[in-house]
C-alpha cells in the first residue's frame, strides 16, 4: 500500500480539482480544449497501454494505442467528479477495460480449426480451447486486480482498508442485507451521498429520516455501509458483484 504524506495528498487533491475544472469546460462544448487535453496526456495514455500490453508500444503502428486514445476520450465524457474518484485512476480503468475487451474479441474471433481436418489428433483442439479459456481467465484476473487497486484508493479516503471490511462485515445474512439496503438509500439520494463524500462518514442526522434502524447499529456497521455505498456509485462492476461477499 502506498503511503502519502499530507502534502502529497493535498497536491493530488488539488491536481484532480484542476483536471475536473478542465473536464467541465470540455463537457460544456470546448472541443479545442478537449484536443489539447488529450494531447497533453498522450504520455499517460501510452503508459497505460504499455502497462496493459506489458511492453512499450509503437504508437505509429499500434491499434491498441488508438483504442487507448478513444478510451481516454470516453473517460472524459463519462467522468463524474461526484463519485469521488480521481480522473486519472478512472481513465486508466476505462483504458484497461477497452483493451481487455479488444483482446477478448480477438480471441473469440480467432477460428479454431479441428486438427482432425488435417488428419491430426482431435485432442489438440481441446488444448486450443483450454488455452483460449486461460486467456479469458487472465484478463478477468487483471481487470479484477485493477478494480481492487482503485477501490482501495477510494476506501483510503475514508480511512477504511480491505482488512476492515473482513472484520467489520455483518456476520448474518439478514444484517448484511439490511446494511446493503441502507447503503443503497444513501447512494440513491444525492443529498445524502454528497454529505457522505464531504464529511467522509455516514450522515447519521440526515439519514435517520429515511430508516428505522437503531443509530448504534448503523454506527457499528459504518465502514461496511460506506464501502458498499462507494462501490455502488463507482464504475467497478466486478466489485459490485462481490458486495455481498465482503
Amino acid at each position: 500500500m502506498v503511503l502519502w504524506s499530507k502534502k502529497e495528498k493535498k497536491d493530488a487533491s488539488k491536481k484532480n480539482e484542476d483536471i475536473s475544472q478542465i473536464i467541465e469546460r470540455i463537457k460544456s462544448g470546448d472541443n479545442k480544449l478537449r484536443e489539447r487535453f488529450i494531447e497533453d496526456y498522450r504520455p499517460f495514455i501510452i503508459g497505460c497501454v504499455s502497462k496493459q500490453m506489458n511492453k512499450f508500444i509503437d504508437i505509429e503502428n499500434s491499434e491498441e494505442f488508438s483504442i487507448g486514445l478513444m478510451a481516454f476520450d470516453e473517460a472524459i465524457s463519462s467522468y463524474n467528479i461526484m463519485k469521488g474518484q480521481h480522473f486519472l485512476s478512472f481513465a486508466e480503468l476505462v483504458i484497461s477495460r477497452r483493451l481487455i475487451n479488444h483482446r477478448k474479441k480477438e480471441v473469440k474471433n480467432s477460428k479454431v480449426i479441428p486438427f482432425s481436418y488435417f488428419g491430426g489428433e482431435s485432442e489438440l483442439v481441446i488444448e486450443n480451447s483450454i488455452s483460449q479459456k486461460s486467456v479469458y481467465l487472465h484478463y478477468d484476473r487483471y481487470e479484477m486486480r485493477e478494480e481492487i487497486l482503485i477501490y482501495n484508493q477510494k476506501l483510503e479516503l475514508f480511512g477504511i482498508t480491505m482488512d476492515d471490511l473482513v472484520k467489520k462485515s455483518p456476520k448474518h445474512k439478514d444484517s448484511k442485507e439490511l446494511m446493503i439496503g441502507i447503503a443503497k438509500i444513501i447512494a440513491d439520494n444525492e443529498f445524502l451521498y454528497n454529505k457522505l463524500i464531504s464529511k467522509k462518514t455516514v450522515p447519521m442526522s440526515d439519514l435517520i429520516a429515511y430508516i428505522t434502524v437503531n443509530p448504534k447499529t448503523v454506527e457499528k456497521n459504518r465502514k461496511y455501509i460506506i464501502a458498499v455505498c462507494l462501490a455502488l456509485k463507482s464504475e467497478l462492476e466486478i466489485i459490485k458483484g462481490f458486495i455481498k461477499k465482503f
